[in-house]
Protein backbone atom coordinates (compact mmCIF):
# COMPACT_ATOMS: atom_id res chain seq x y z
CA UNK A 1 0.00 0.00 0.00
CA UNK A 2 0.85 3.51 0.12
CA UNK A 3 1.69 3.95 3.60
CA UNK A 4 4.93 3.42 5.47
CA UNK A 5 3.06 2.38 9.05
CA UNK A 6 0.59 0.15 7.21
CA UNK A 7 3.12 -1.52 4.94
CA UNK A 8 5.03 -2.38 8.29
CA UNK A 9 2.30 -3.94 10.44
CA UNK A 10 1.16 -5.98 7.39
CA UNK A 11 5.07 -7.06 7.46
CA UNK A 12 5.05 -7.80 11.00
CA UNK A 13 4.65 -11.53 12.64
CA UNK A 14 1.07 -11.74 14.64
CA UNK A 15 3.25 -11.78 17.95
CA UNK A 16 4.64 -8.32 17.25
CA UNK A 17 1.39 -6.04 15.99
CA UNK A 18 -0.45 -3.78 18.50
CA UNK A 19 -3.60 -4.60 20.10
CA UNK A 20 -5.07 -1.04 19.42
CA UNK A 21 -5.26 0.67 15.95
CA UNK A 22 -6.96 3.85 14.54
CA UNK A 23 -7.55 3.76 10.86
CA UNK A 24 -8.77 6.75 8.90
CA UNK A 25 -9.11 7.51 5.49
CA UNK A 26 -11.34 9.97 3.35
CA UNK A 27 -10.81 7.29 0.63
CA UNK A 28 -13.18 4.15 1.36
CA UNK A 29 -11.22 2.09 -1.13
CA UNK A 30 -8.00 2.30 0.70
CA UNK A 31 -9.62 1.51 4.20
CA UNK A 32 -11.60 -1.94 2.68
CA UNK A 33 -7.77 -2.90 0.61
CA UNK A 34 -6.54 -2.46 4.43
CA UNK A 35 -8.91 -3.92 5.62
CA UNK A 36 -8.72 -7.42 3.44
CA UNK A 37 -4.73 -7.22 3.77
CA UNK A 38 -5.43 -7.34 7.30
CA UNK A 39 -7.54 -10.40 7.66
CA UNK A 40 -5.54 -11.97 4.56
CA UNK A 41 -2.38 -11.95 7.20
CA UNK A 42 -3.68 -12.45 10.15
CA UNK A 43 -6.95 -14.27 10.76
CA UNK A 44 -6.92 -17.83 9.30
CA UNK A 45 -10.36 -18.67 7.23
CA UNK A 46 -11.37 -21.10 9.37
CA UNK A 47 -10.80 -18.96 12.50
CA UNK A 48 -12.90 -16.14 11.58
CA UNK A 49 -16.12 -17.14 13.14
CA UNK A 50 -14.74 -18.00 16.64
CA UNK A 51 -11.77 -15.31 16.94
CA UNK A 52 -13.23 -12.09 14.71
CA UNK A 53 -16.12 -9.90 16.02
CA UNK A 54 -17.78 -6.80 13.53
CA UNK A 55 -19.22 -3.88 15.04
CA UNK A 56 -21.39 -2.32 12.54
CA UNK A 57 -23.50 -0.16 15.25
CA UNK A 58 -22.96 3.13 16.75
CA UNK A 59 -25.39 2.55 19.39
CA UNK A 60 -23.28 1.31 22.53
CA UNK A 61 -20.53 0.88 20.08
CA UNK A 62 -18.05 1.74 23.38
CA UNK A 63 -20.00 -0.60 25.36
CA UNK A 64 -20.31 -2.95 22.80
CA UNK A 65 -16.14 -2.63 22.45
CA UNK A 66 -15.21 -3.26 25.68
CA UNK A 67 -17.76 -6.19 26.25
CA UNK A 68 -16.31 -8.03 23.74
CA UNK A 69 -12.70 -7.12 23.97
CA UNK A 70 -11.97 -9.06 26.88
CA UNK A 71 -13.22 -12.18 25.69
CA UNK A 72 -10.23 -14.39 24.95
CA UNK A 73 -9.37 -15.90 21.67
CA UNK A 74 -10.99 -19.85 21.14
CA UNK A 75 -7.47 -22.35 20.46
CA UNK A 76 -5.75 -18.90 18.64
CA UNK A 77 -3.09 -16.52 19.80
CA UNK A 78 -5.18 -13.34 18.99
CA UNK A 79 -8.74 -12.40 18.92
CA UNK A 80 -9.95 -9.29 16.58
CA UNK A 81 -12.26 -7.03 17.10
CA UNK A 82 -13.55 -4.84 13.81
CA UNK A 83 -15.24 -1.46 14.09
CA UNK A 84 -16.79 -0.42 11.24
CA UNK A 85 -19.98 1.98 12.69
CA UNK A 86 -18.84 5.55 11.22
CA UNK A 87 -16.97 7.97 13.23
CA UNK A 88 -17.40 6.83 16.92
CA UNK A 89 -15.48 9.55 18.27
CA UNK A 90 -18.01 12.35 17.78
CA UNK A 91 -18.44 13.94 20.62
CA UNK A 92 -22.11 13.12 21.15
CA UNK A 93 -21.48 9.09 21.52
CA UNK A 94 -22.19 7.94 24.91
CA UNK A 95 -19.62 6.33 26.96
CA UNK A 96 -15.93 7.33 26.25
CA UNK A 97 -14.89 7.43 29.28
CA UNK A 98 -15.30 3.29 29.51
CA UNK A 99 -13.53 3.24 26.12
CA UNK A 100 -10.28 5.27 27.30
CA UNK A 101 -10.24 2.94 30.47
CA UNK A 102 -10.74 -0.52 28.14
CA UNK A 103 -7.74 1.15 25.85
CA UNK A 104 -5.46 1.74 29.25
CA UNK A 105 -6.14 -2.13 29.84
CA UNK A 106 -6.92 -3.98 26.60
CA UNK A 107 -5.58 -7.76 26.91
CA UNK A 108 -2.78 -8.77 24.64
CA UNK A 109 -5.06 -10.97 23.50
CA UNK A 110 -6.66 -8.53 21.60
CA UNK A 111 -6.76 -6.32 18.40
CA UNK A 112 -9.14 -3.70 17.91
CA UNK A 113 -9.03 -2.52 14.70
CA UNK A 114 -11.42 0.97 14.38
CA UNK A 115 -11.86 2.16 10.99
CA UNK A 116 -13.40 5.72 10.18
CA UNK A 117 -14.52 6.76 6.42
CA UNK A 118 -13.39 10.57 7.50
CA UNK A 119 -10.75 12.80 8.65
CA UNK A 120 -10.51 12.90 12.06
CA UNK A 121 -6.80 14.34 12.64
CA UNK A 122 -8.16 17.65 14.90
CA UNK A 123 -10.84 15.22 16.89
CA UNK A 124 -10.45 16.13 20.49
CA UNK A 125 -11.54 12.75 21.90
CA UNK A 126 -8.50 10.74 19.60
CA UNK A 127 -6.09 13.15 21.42
CA UNK A 128 -6.87 11.80 24.46
CA UNK A 129 -6.35 8.24 23.66
CA UNK A 130 -3.27 8.53 21.63
CA UNK A 131 -0.47 7.69 23.81
CA UNK A 132 -2.96 3.80 24.25
CA UNK A 133 -3.15 3.29 20.18
CA UNK A 134 -1.51 3.28 16.95
CA UNK A 135 -3.28 6.35 14.29
CA UNK A 136 -3.30 5.45 10.85
CA UNK A 137 -3.93 7.86 8.82
CA UNK A 138 -4.06 6.59 4.89
CA UNK A 139 -4.12 9.00 1.94
CA UNK A 140 -4.97 9.08 -1.45
CA UNK A 141 -2.39 8.95 -3.52
CA UNK A 142 -1.45 12.19 -5.70
CA UNK A 143 0.87 13.80 -8.72
CA UNK A 144 3.54 10.83 -9.14
CA UNK A 145 2.37 8.41 -6.28
CA UNK A 146 -0.88 8.65 -8.65
CA UNK A 147 0.89 7.93 -12.00
CA UNK A 148 2.36 4.79 -10.40
CA UNK A 149 -0.36 3.44 -8.67
CA UNK A 150 -3.03 3.55 -11.71
CA UNK A 151 0.07 2.16 -13.98
CA UNK A 152 0.36 -0.77 -11.26
CA UNK A 153 -2.92 -1.21 -11.65
CA UNK A 154 -2.90 -1.88 -15.04
CA UNK A 155 0.45 -4.37 -14.97
CA UNK A 156 -1.57 -6.35 -12.16
CA UNK A 157 -3.77 -7.44 -15.26
CA UNK A 158 -0.69 -7.75 -17.45
CA UNK A 159 -1.66 -4.42 -19.60
CA UNK A 160 0.90 -1.54 -20.14
CA UNK A 161 -0.63 2.25 -20.62
CA UNK A 162 1.56 5.06 -21.41
CA UNK A 163 1.50 8.50 -20.08
CA UNK A 164 -0.90 10.13 -21.99
CA UNK A 165 -3.67 7.50 -21.20
CA UNK A 166 -2.61 7.79 -17.68
CA UNK A 167 -2.85 11.49 -17.84
CA UNK A 168 -5.89 10.77 -19.34
CA UNK A 169 -7.57 8.96 -16.23
CA UNK A 170 -6.06 11.55 -13.73
CA UNK A 171 -8.08 13.85 -15.46
CA UNK A 172 -11.39 12.14 -15.88
CA UNK A 173 -11.49 10.65 -12.06
CA UNK A 174 -9.07 12.51 -10.10
CA UNK A 175 -7.82 10.44 -7.24
CA UNK A 176 -10.97 8.66 -6.71
CA UNK A 177 -9.84 5.25 -6.52
CA UNK A 178 -12.55 3.08 -6.47
CA UNK A 179 -13.52 4.56 -9.47
CA UNK A 180 -10.20 4.46 -11.00
CA UNK A 181 -9.94 0.86 -10.10
CA UNK A 182 -13.28 0.52 -11.54
CA UNK A 183 -12.51 1.85 -14.60
CA UNK A 184 -9.48 0.40 -15.46
CA UNK A 185 -10.77 -3.30 -15.00
CA UNK A 186 -13.42 -2.39 -17.71
CA UNK A 187 -11.12 -0.90 -19.82
CA UNK A 188 -8.41 -4.06 -19.70
CA UNK A 189 -11.94 -6.44 -19.88
CA UNK A 190 -12.76 -4.40 -22.99
CA UNK A 191 -9.46 -4.17 -24.88
CA UNK A 192 -9.04 -8.10 -24.06
CA UNK A 193 -5.86 -9.85 -25.68
CA UNK A 194 -4.14 -6.34 -26.34
CA UNK A 195 -1.27 -5.26 -24.13
CA UNK A 196 -0.87 -2.09 -24.56
CA UNK A 197 -4.02 0.46 -23.20
CA UNK A 198 -4.15 3.21 -25.78
CA UNK A 199 -5.72 6.83 -25.52
CA UNK A 200 -8.62 5.68 -27.97
CA UNK A 201 -9.37 2.79 -26.16
CA UNK A 202 -9.49 4.74 -23.02
CA UNK A 203 -11.91 6.78 -24.74
CA UNK A 204 -14.27 4.02 -26.36
CA UNK A 205 -15.01 2.39 -22.96
CA UNK A 206 -15.37 5.63 -21.22
CA UNK A 207 -17.92 7.22 -23.39
CA UNK A 208 -19.72 4.21 -23.69
CA UNK A 209 -20.26 3.19 -20.74
CA UNK A 210 -20.79 6.79 -19.49
CA UNK A 211 -23.69 7.10 -22.55
CA UNK A 212 -25.38 3.32 -20.75
CA UNK A 213 -24.64 4.90 -17.31
CA UNK A 214 -26.79 7.82 -18.00
CA UNK A 215 -29.71 6.00 -19.64
CA UNK A 216 -29.40 3.43 -16.21
CA UNK A 217 -29.95 6.51 -13.81
CA UNK A 218 -32.81 8.31 -15.59
CA UNK A 219 -34.46 5.44 -16.20
CA UNK A 220 -34.32 4.87 -12.28
CA UNK A 221 -34.85 8.05 -11.16
CA UNK A 222 -38.20 7.88 -13.07
CA UNK A 223 -38.85 4.72 -11.85
CA UNK A 224 -38.71 5.81 -8.69
CA UNK A 225 -40.89 8.57 -9.26
CA UNK A 226 -43.20 7.02 -10.86
CA UNK A 227 -43.27 4.04 -7.79
CA UNK A 228 -42.48 1.46 -10.01
CA UNK A 229 -40.65 -0.92 -6.70
CA UNK A 230 -39.99 -3.88 -8.81
CA UNK A 231 -38.42 -2.03 -11.60
CA UNK A 232 -36.32 0.42 -8.92
CA UNK A 233 -34.72 -2.56 -7.14
CA UNK A 234 -33.75 -3.97 -10.49
CA UNK A 235 -32.43 -1.14 -11.81
CA UNK A 236 -30.34 -0.04 -8.53
CA UNK A 237 -28.53 -3.22 -8.14
CA UNK A 238 -27.72 -2.71 -11.77
CA UNK A 239 -26.38 0.51 -11.27
CA UNK A 240 -24.49 -0.98 -8.03
CA UNK A 241 -22.87 -3.26 -10.04
CA UNK A 242 -21.62 -0.67 -12.63
CA UNK A 243 -19.86 0.78 -9.74
CA UNK A 244 -21.85 3.45 -8.99
CA UNK A 245 -21.52 4.62 -5.44
CA UNK A 246 -24.39 4.14 -3.20
CA UNK A 247 -23.86 7.72 -1.64
CA UNK A 248 -24.12 9.13 -5.18
CA UNK A 249 -27.10 7.37 -5.72
CA UNK A 250 -29.10 8.92 -2.63
CA UNK A 251 -28.23 12.43 -3.72
CA UNK A 252 -29.98 12.13 -6.78
CA UNK A 253 -33.05 10.37 -5.78
CA UNK A 254 -33.68 13.47 -2.69
CA UNK A 255 -32.16 15.75 -5.88
CA UNK A 256 -35.30 14.38 -8.04
CA UNK A 257 -38.11 14.05 -5.41
CA UNK A 258 -37.13 17.96 -4.49
CA UNK A 259 -37.78 18.66 -8.20
CA UNK A 260 -40.72 17.05 -8.57
CA UNK A 261 -41.99 19.42 -5.76
CA UNK A 262 -40.94 22.41 -7.42
CA UNK A 263 -42.42 21.55 -11.18
CA UNK A 264 -45.81 20.59 -9.47
CA UNK A 265 -45.77 24.01 -7.60
CA UNK A 266 -44.76 25.80 -10.58
CA UNK A 267 -47.50 23.68 -13.00
CA UNK A 268 -49.81 24.39 -10.04
CA UNK A 269 -49.21 28.27 -10.91
CA UNK A 270 -50.04 27.56 -14.42
CA UNK A 271 -46.35 28.01 -15.94
CA UNK A 272 -45.39 25.48 -19.20
CA UNK A 273 -42.77 22.81 -18.99
CA UNK A 274 -40.89 24.76 -21.46
CA UNK A 275 -40.84 27.64 -18.99
CA UNK A 276 -39.94 25.79 -15.58
CA UNK A 277 -37.28 24.29 -17.22
CA UNK A 278 -35.63 27.75 -18.05
CA UNK A 279 -36.51 29.10 -14.40
CA UNK A 280 -35.13 26.27 -12.67
CA UNK A 281 -32.04 26.21 -15.33
CA UNK A 282 -32.68 22.41 -15.70
CA UNK A 283 -32.40 20.42 -19.45
CA UNK A 284 -35.61 20.90 -20.57
CA UNK A 285 -36.22 16.87 -21.23
CA UNK A 286 -36.39 15.81 -17.46
CA UNK A 287 -38.73 18.66 -16.39
CA UNK A 288 -40.88 17.73 -19.60
CA UNK A 289 -41.26 14.01 -18.28
CA UNK A 290 -42.30 15.02 -15.05
CA UNK A 291 -44.26 17.37 -16.14
CA UNK A 292 -46.46 14.58 -17.58
CA UNK A 293 -46.91 12.56 -14.21
CA UNK A 294 -46.61 14.51 -11.50
CA UNK A 295 -50.33 15.67 -11.04
CA UNK A 296 -50.45 11.77 -9.87
CA UNK A 297 -48.50 12.26 -6.60
CA UNK A 298 -50.16 15.16 -4.12
CA UNK A 299 -47.68 17.42 -2.21
CA UNK A 300 -47.93 15.29 0.73
CA UNK A 301 -47.05 12.22 -1.15
CA UNK A 302 -43.61 13.68 -2.50
CA UNK A 303 -42.84 15.08 1.39
CA UNK A 304 -43.21 12.07 2.82
CA UNK A 305 -41.68 10.11 -0.19
CA UNK A 306 -38.32 12.22 0.11
CA UNK A 307 -38.71 12.08 3.99
CA UNK A 308 -38.26 8.11 3.71
CA UNK A 309 -34.85 8.48 1.59
CA UNK A 310 -33.94 11.61 4.39
CA UNK A 311 -34.32 9.14 7.20
CA UNK A 312 -32.81 6.19 5.03
CA UNK A 313 -29.57 8.38 4.55
CA UNK A 314 -29.51 9.38 8.46
CA UNK A 315 -29.81 5.20 9.13
CA UNK A 316 -26.83 4.39 7.06
CA UNK A 317 -24.60 7.61 8.36
CA UNK A 318 -25.24 6.36 12.14
CA UNK A 319 -24.55 2.93 11.42
CA UNK A 320 -27.30 0.99 11.90
CA UNK A 321 -27.62 -0.61 8.14
CA UNK A 322 -25.65 -0.50 5.33
CA UNK A 323 -25.69 1.80 2.41
CA UNK A 324 -27.55 -0.26 0.16
CA UNK A 325 -30.06 -1.82 2.46
CA UNK A 326 -31.43 1.45 3.84
CA UNK A 327 -31.75 2.75 -0.08
CA UNK A 328 -33.43 -0.46 -0.93
CA UNK A 329 -35.78 -0.48 1.88
CA UNK A 330 -36.64 3.12 1.58
CA UNK A 331 -37.57 1.89 -2.03
CA UNK A 332 -39.61 -1.06 -1.09
CA UNK A 333 -41.54 1.59 1.30
CA UNK A 334 -42.49 4.23 -1.12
Amino acid sequence: MLNRKVDKILNSKIDKINNLYIVYSTEEYLLDKFEKEFKDNFINKEDEDFNLTYIRREEDVFKNIANKGLTLPLMAKKRFIIVKAGNIFKANIPSFDLFKRFAKKIPDTTVLIIFVNEDISKNKRLKKINKQTEVIHIKAPKYKDLNKWIKKQFEKRDKKIDYRGIRLLEKMFNNNLQQLDSEINKICTFINNKDIVEVSDIKNVITKDRRLKENTIFEFLDSISKKQKDKSIYLFHQMIANGEIPQIIFTMISRRIKLMLIIKDLKRQGINHKKIANKIDEHPYPVKKIYGYVDSFTFEELEKMLDKFLKADIDYKTGNNTVENAIQKAIISI
